[in-house]
């Protein structure tokens, strides 16, 4: 007699000048917004920039999860359009100063500059929110880029912080994060860009010394599980058991990770296999499994994109036959990913 059954990854439940120069320009005539703006903060007045040679205590802690608390410093209506004009946030764009933080705020609140972006992170990694996401920030120099995009300045400047820091890659990827699973965009590489890649770019920013490798790592780390981030290839199995009836054999299984999502061992982020829809009369689970769809969790810590993940779990027979697992993926018990396309069987004596 032969079963089947679907075994499925239960899947994760898992920023470059602010170009106060032609460059970033709004590309179109501004026109006035309409509604009443929320309350926003003066930051037109002159202050004193003072060098920073580190991060003052209150930098992010270098550890994931980690929770931006972006602070609301909404502009006036100069420089950015109210709405998206039938635009939608399907990328975002890394931008860096080359002014300071508080001269890059000063430059966003002066009409003449032509400049904005959606975020802009100090050297410490306190993040200003500045234009909001619904609404369209002068940034990337291109027309489409503006309406399509969130831009993320950083601030790199020689006397106030002249290297990027790990608490503005910590936040910028938090940022990215979120507003990928606010909008529903790939964190990938197309769809996580740099000024410079912006069609058309005459900037150069982030530029050579800002990690691309590292920023994607983090962003694998927070990036929303859905079907564009979580995907899953079949690397081996153990070999097939054969077992009596009642009796318990263990399976192992090693897929691949091929998705943009990292899997984190204990998080929402988590990956496990589990059998969908398991019938009780041809193979019952056996000991240790989670619950009936959701049994065996990866056995690694931390499982980066193109990295492999172990699963071990037990199946008991009941009665005799050889039944077949497909190996299928799903996210967060939702809609079904692509079929992987591979069995393994247990036959029962």
């Amino acid at each position: 007699m032969r079963g089947w059954v679907s075994l499925l990854v239960v899947g994760v439940t898992v920023l470059a000048a602010v170009c106060v120069v032609a460059g970033a320009v709004r590309m179109q005539p501004a026109t006035a917004a309409t509604g009443s703006a929320a309350p926003y903060v003066d930051l037109t007045a002159t202050t004193v920039d003072t060098p920073r040679a580190a991060p003052p205590a209150r930098a992010a802690s270098a550890r994931f999860p980690y929770e931006p608390q972006p602070e609301w410093l909404m502009l006036p209506t100069t420089n950015h359009w109210w709405g998206r004009r039938g635009g939608v946030p399907q990328a975002v764009v890394i931008h860096y100063t080359v002014i300071t933080y508080q001269q890059t705020l000063r430059a966003f609140n002066t009409r003449s500059s032509d400049v904005s972006s959606h975020y802009v992170v100090r050297g410490d990694g306190h993040i200003a929110y500045v234009v909001g996401e619904e609404h369209t920030a002068w940034h990337s120099g291109n027309f489409w880029y503006n309406l399509n995009s969130i831009g993320i300045e950083l601030e790199l400047n020689t006397r106030t912080n002249p290297f990027f820091r790990e608490e503005q890659y910590l936040a910028a990827a938090a940022v990215t994060c979120r507003a990928a699973a606010r909008w529903g965009f790939p964190l990938d590489r197309e769809h996580v860009i740099g000024h410079n890649e912006v069609p058309g770019a005459t900037h150069s920013d982030p530029g050579p010394t800002w990690n691309w490798p590292h920023f994607m790592w983090l962003v694998s780390l927070c990036a929303p599980p859905n079907a564009s981030t979580v995907r899953a290839a079949f690397v081996s199995q153990t070999p097939y058991p054969e077992i009596a009836a009642d009796d318990v054999g263990a399976v192992s299984i090693v897929l691949r990770n091929t998705g943009a999502t990292a899997w984190r061992r204990g998080t929402a982020q988590e990956a496990r296999l589990g059998i969908a829809g398991n019938d009780v009369k041809l193979a019952f689970l056996g000991d240790g499994w989670v619950a009936p769809d959701r049994p065996a969790a990866q056995a690694e810590d931390i499982v980066p994109p193109g990295a492999t993940a172990t699963f071990t779990f037990a199946v008991r027979g009941k009665l005799p036959g050889t039944y077949r697992l497909a190996l299928r993926g799903v996210v967060d018990g939702g809609a079904w990913m692509d079929d992987l396309g591979l069995f393994a069987e247990i036959t029962v004596r």
